[in-house]
């Protein structure tokens, strides 16, 4: 009998259609690695493991496809290497690198996008590049005993940067004047995040499932955000909206009309605090032409005139930003 014959008993199951997808899993932590083990048991065609980190003890509670003997190894070659053994017939790639260093073209053959990532950061860079290349993302995360799921869609359901569940002081407090007096400073210690196994594998079985259903067109999709409660085993499905104003998937700013209003006598530097305020940026850099403008300029007609392109540049975004350019006076 076929290794997938249980599965393929599923009415509507496409094995065909499974054999031959790609699957990118961004982090091969604890949701990443039971994400990684549930697509290779199925029988994905190809398996793209990406993520920079090495093994820590730490992790040995709920990362199933780690040993001791594999501290400070890193995680993606010591997954695959499991991996194969579980299925040698899966074509799986080993990345031992950042998520924004690795080629384009490994994003771009996937089908599916799964990540779960427990940086910040990393979540929006990978939803901008996520909606740039057009390709779907799943991804979740964790704390404790409390778990979510997120399905995009790009230009279809709401992405990382349109949803209402982080607040704006989250958003804007690595570019607030605060935030740039501390930046040089020594970071303190985080405190560890709390974590079990049996969480690891419910968020992920989710994300593995909708991964699955996404590939085969298999089903009812989540409708974009779950929040499951391990405490009392109770799931929340939320709908959200796309906002037209998003920097990332929102039409708004894809319009050649969408303007941003500058003021004679500011400089490029309270200019650059006010995008970053905007839009949740970190360190952005205002672009003119391809020049990237000096924070201690002043603006005036001759600096930037009106119906000029500025280009916004991030490293939580992955594309730059374009925005026109409009004095206060006209």
């Amino acid at each position: 009998m076929s290794r997938y014959d249980r599965q393929m008993r599923i009415e509507g199951w496409d094995q065909e259609k499974v054999s031959k997808a790609t699957v990118l899993v961004a982090g091969v932590g604890a949701l990443g690695s039971f994400i990684a083990t549930n697509m290779t048991l199925s029988g994905i065609g190809q398996l793209i493991l990406v993520d920079m980190d090495t093994i820590e003890t730490s992790n040995l509670n709920r990362q199933l496809l780690f040993r001791k003997r594999d501290v400070r190894k890193y995680k993606t070659e010591v997954a695959a290497k499991v991996l194969r053994r579980l299925n040698p017939d899966i074509d799986i790639v080993s990345l031992p690198e950042r998520l924004e260093t690795i080629k384009r073209t490994h994003y771009e053959k996937a089908d599916v996008i799964v990540a779960g990532l427990d940086s910040f950061d990393a979540r929006r860079w990978l939803n901008s590049l996520s909606v740039h290349l057009k390709k779907p993302l799943i991804s979740g995360g964790m704390y404790g005993l409390m778990g979510h799921v997120q399905r995009i869609i790009p230009y279809d359901t709401p992405c990382f940067e349109c949803q209402p569940l982080i607040s704006q002081e989250k958003l804007s407090q690595a570019c607030s004047p605060l935030g740039e007096m501390r930046k040089d400073q020594p970071k303190k210690p985080e405190a560890p995040m709390p974590a079990v196994a049996t969480m690891s594998m419910i968020i992920a079985g989710i994300i593995s499932q909708e991964t699955m259903k996404h590939i085969m067109k298999l089903g009812e999709p989540l409708d974009n955000y779950l929040f499951y409660d391990g405490k009392s085993n109770t799931t929340t499905v939320l709908h959200l909206e796309r906002k037209f104003n998003c920097p990332v998937c929102g039409d708004f700013y894809a319009l050649d009309e969408a303007t941003l209003t500058v003021e004679d006598g500011e400089t490029i530097g309270e200019l650059t605090t006010r995008v970053a305020f905007a839009f949740g940026l970190a360190d952005p850099k205002l672009m003119l032409k391809g020049v990237i403008l000096d924070k201690e300029i002043v603006i005036s007609k001759k600096t930037l005139k009106s119906g000029s392109k500025l280009f916004v540049m991030d490293e939580r975004l992955a594309k730059p930003l374009k925005l026109l350019i409009q004095t206060h006076k006209d």
